[in-house]
């Protein structure tokens, strides 16, 4: 599997952390009718809400951390740290806090009015920027924020990080014509999978199927399912 997880110590204790927090939730024993029900449409047994992650300090603390070493190890031209509206902005304010730098964050759509624009924050011209969000599923936010930086502002966007990128092919074909510096993410599937069944959240048998569901997702035909 081509996968964006920078450090797999680190993206099996990301995934603890996604647990523990109760970030990733599963649930096998809903009726299918009662599954969550993913940004992207997707209906599956499980979901992923980092936004959680923010109630506990020390988790909070931990990401901040690994996306702060990631951005001085891979991106030491960056200049400045840009969240995506709504999850991102408080990782985004807090990284770029330590490393002394300016920060943006790009709105979901523009305002209905003052400058109407979807970069905030009035960032100079011609920056270096890391984009910072909490998931990438589709990549579809991202690639907006991407454009909008470099419409808006004629920022370059040197790459972008993610606490999990679920690292969907679709997601890989967004990106591969932008030449980007890299695309990292703390955890993904595989490591929540197998911290799961080592934690006691899932069965192998479940994490089995779950593994088979993200590679690809829309076509995975759910077998009939045991309760845990």
């Amino acid at each position: 599997m081509k996968t964006t997880v920078w450090n797999q110590e680190i993206g099996d204790h990301t995934a603890q952390l996604l647990f523990e927090t109760e970030s990733y939730l599963v649930d096998f024993q809903r009726k299918r009718e009662d599954w969550f029900v993913w940004k992207s449409g997707i209906r599956a047994p499980c979901y992923c809400n980092c936004r959680y992650l923010n109630r506990s300090y020390l988790a909070y603390e931990a990401c901040t951390a690994y996306i702060e070493t990631i951005i001085r190890l891979k991106f030491p031209e960056t200049q400045i740290v840009v969240g995506l509206a709504s999850a991102g902005v408080s990782w985004a304010a807090r990284i770029a806090t330590r490393m002394t730098l300016p920060m943006a964050f790009i709105r979901g759509t523009p305002k209905g009015y003052g400058v109407g624009q979807l970069v905030e924050g009035n960032p100079e011209h011609n920056l270096k920027a890391v984009i910072i969000d909490d998931l990438c599923g589709s990549g579809d936010t991202i690639l907006k924020g991407i454009e909008a930086l470099d419409w808006e502002f004629h920022i370059k966007t040197l790459g972008f990080i993610t606490i999990t990128n679920w690292c969907f092919e679709s997601m890989w074909k967004k990106f591969e014509s932008l030449n980007l510096g890299g695309i990292y993410s703390l955890t993904s599937y595989p490591n929540v999978l197998k911290v799961g069944v080592r934690l006691g959240y899932l069965t192998q048998e479940q994490a089995e199927m779950l593994e088979e569901f993200y590679k690809a997702p829309r076509a995975y035909d759910w077998p009939l399912l045991k309760e845990a």
